[in-house]
């Protein structure tokens, strides 16, 4: 009989939390995926920045090149090559964190389907 009724609460208090550890599992999901956002703004904001970079050095490239100034043109061609690294380094981020959140946004609405 004893054990019957330990078996019995521990049952209960299950029943009890289950529906707060699923809101806590929304919750964690939402604070995920506005992470996510918020890692895909970044580096957004960072991409944009290196294509103008990337503008830049294209540009003076060019007067370079118009002037006959080979020197400075190599240059120009070692920044550009080191800019456009830079830009497939954060499309390659860019994308993992797209990835994260569609994961993150397929958790969230299988914990909400679990409530």
């Amino acid at each position: 009989m004893n054990k019957t009724f330990t078996l019995l609460t521990v049952i209960v208090g299950i029943a009890i939390a289950s529906p707060t550890l699923a809101r806590s599992e929304v919750q964690d999901d939402k604070q995920d995926i506005q992470r996510d956002i918020d890692a895909i703004y970044k580096d957004d904001i960072a991409l944009q920045k290196d294509r103008e970079t990337l503008r830049n050095d294209r540009a003076a490239k060019a007067a370079d090149k118009a002037n006959g100034d080979t020197v400075k043109q190599a240059a120009d061609s070692a920044r550009i090559g080191a800019v456009l690294t830079a830009i497939a380094e954060k499309k390659a981020e860019r994308k993992v964190d797209r990835e994260k959140l569609e994961h993150d946004e397929k958790e969230l609405n299988e914990d909400k389907a679990d409530q």
